[in-house]
């Protein structure tokens, strides 16, 4: 409950009632925020980690301190979907559209101040507090779990108005750092943006047989995880596979191109080397998906949404 709440007083920069909670054994780190050494965030997420556990041991498999025998379907997350469940009725019934809504958040088009202070009353009548997070100028929402949005001049709200005009990702297909940058946040492509880690439950291989006659192979060990980068044809990558049964595959996401370690890119000065054109595949599918939702050159200029322009479908 302590670190709950200590989670919840980070959020608001509440010192005073961190200086109660968990014996005061966080005042230490808070010194070292106001030193530079960590974030807010930083916090806030170590915090998140333990909380995480709690939770999933409450519904866990096996016995433990945090299970109840009487909790036979997980009801803490059962109360919290029925009440979204019932938020998002509530606000469709009063007229808005609910464009996304999942664990603890919604999202409202063209949220009024009374849209806003319905949700967090409605809420606290559950014993849940709601804050207005952010309002995004522009937002494209290709699935359940994927969505680009930009923030408005005023930002995070409840984190004194970061990322204010930014873009930002959820899911992993806009996310990827080198689709994110090129395509909206337009900050430079760095190495590591073009760094892929790969992970099998068996061995990962790399088959240098570029040089070798067809049919023949040269599998060399990698290990269960590792960071590769797409190199050009030519420029001395493997086919980066996997065993299964005495047999090779092509790794998840690796087939039609070949990969060295990331680490030995760098150590070699390889990094002109490497195969762009994977990342660029990655940009144009985004670019594809962004587009069936609207204009794509519209959606990352600065140019506003305009109810009344027919010509560009709303997203």
């Amino acid at each position: 409950s302590d670190i709950k709440k200590a989670r919840i007083a980070i959020k608001h920069k509440d010192y005073d009632s961190l200086e109660k909670l968990m014996d005061g054994k966080l005042m230490p780190f808070i010194k070292k925020i106001d030193e530079g050494l960590y974030t807010w965030d930083d916090l806030a997420s170590a915090l998140k980690t333990p909380l995480n556990s709690a939770y999933g041991l409450t519904s866990a498999k096996f016995e433990n301190k945090f299970k109840d025998p009487r909790n036979i379907d997980n009801i803490v997350a059962k109360r919290g979907a029925l009440f979204m469940i019932n938020l998002k009725h509530e606000v469709m019934d009063r007229g808005f559209t609910v464009a996304h809504i999942k664990t603890d958040s919604i999202k409202i088009p063209d949220a009024t101040p009374e849209i806003i202070q319905f949700v967090m009353g409605y809420g606290k009548q559950y014993g849940y507090n709601f804050e207005h997070e952010a309002t995004y100028d522009k937002m494209c929402l290709v699935n359940d779990a994927v969505y680009i949005a930009k923030y408005d001049d005023k930002g995070v709200r409840n984190k004194g108005g970061k990322h204010a005009n930014e873009w930002t990702a959820t899911g992993a297909q806009f996310a990827q750092p080198y689709v994110f940058k090129t395509l909206f946040s337009k900050e430079p492509v760095k190495f590591e943006d073009m760094c892929e880690t790969k992970s099998v439950t068996t061995s990962l291989f790399l088959d240098m047989n570029e040089t070798l006659p067809e049919g023949e192979h040269n599998y060399q060990f990698v290990g269960k995880v590792g960071c590769f980068c797409p190199i050009k044809p030519g420029c001395g990558g493997g086919l980066l596979v996997r065993d299964k049964d005495g047999k090779y595959y092509s790794a998840t996401g690796a087939k039609g191109y070949r990969w060295l370690e990331a680490e030995i890119v760098s150590e070699l000065g390889k990094q002109d080397d490497i195969d762009r054109t994977f990342y660029d595949h990655m940009a144009e599918a985004a670019i594809k998906d962004i587009s069936a939702y609207g204009e794509f050159d519209w959606f990352v200029s600065d140019k506003p949404y305009d109810k009344e322009d027919n010509e560009i479908l709303p997203f």
